[in-house]
């Protein structure tokens, strides 16, 4: 997939971009080796400061021996998706500073001198915190409270707190989501779940309405929100 914005410098934007990675998410490395360039997939450990970033060494016996694409000095391209905000593709080039087997496999690399992205989504939508009720569109049942983070006509990004879950949710399964306007004005918004992923605190969901367009606008303009 093809970069279309790149930035010289790490802006306080690009900043907040990189710290906004969390242990334990998928991260994908491009690497290189004599004679061939390899996609294999790992994952993101910590960041120290503005100093360099941590990540696991990919499991070979998945990927293949790597022992003649990353070692010290070598560079490699980092890509993650930076999904609860902005729904981009974040990619930059790093350099490979230290690689421990012991006490764990770890790669540490260079801080990125800039990031490319890519915007994810064919549309913007409006950043928020509206609370909204999910009930499961089949039985009926409720799940839990959450709160939207980012809402258009064709879907939104919800987030949960783990301790107000008491089941998973599953990709593709049927949700509606309630919304009360007023004491005697509710509005559901019927949906399926597209993907998530999750922090040590939060449950990140997002959702494609199967809602018609004109009502969730209606909704949209009732919480004063813009119809993008």
């Amino acid at each position: 997939m093809a970069i279309l914005t790149e930035k010289v410098g790490i802006t306080n934007e690009d900043l907040i971009k990189l710290r906004s990675m969390r242990p334990g998410e998928p991260i994908d490395l491009q690497v290189t080796t004599a004679s061939t360039t390899k996609r294999v997939r790992t994952e993101f450990v910590g960041i120290d400061g503005t100093r360099s970033l941590i990540i696991k060494y990919p499991d070979e016996s998945k990927w293949g021996g790597l022992g003649d694409a990353i070692f010290k000095d070598k560079s490699l391209i980092m890509r993650y998706i930076l999904e609860d905000e902005t729904g981009e593709i974040i990619a930059f080039k790093v350099n490979i500073v230290l690689v421990l087997t012991k006490p764990s496999h770890l790669i540490f690399t260079s801080f990125p001198l800039a990031i490319q992205s890519h915007d994810l989504r064919s549309e913007a939508r409006s950043q928020t915190r509206i609370a909204t009720k999910l009930s499961d569109s089949k039985l009926g049942e409720d799940i839990c409270g959450a709160i939207v983070i980012d809402i258009s006509v064709h879907g939104c990004r919800i987030k949960i707190d783990k301790k107000h879950l008491s089941s998973k949710l599953k990709s593709k399964e049927a949700i509606n989501l309630e919304f009360t306007l007023s004491a005697d004005n509710k509005v559901q918004l019927m949906g399926t779940i597209m993907n998530f992923k999750f922090d040590e605190v939060n449950f990140y969901c997002g959702v494609k309405f199967e809602t018609k367009e004109d009502i969730v606008d209606q909704l949209l303009k009732n919480l004063m929100l813009p119809t993008i």
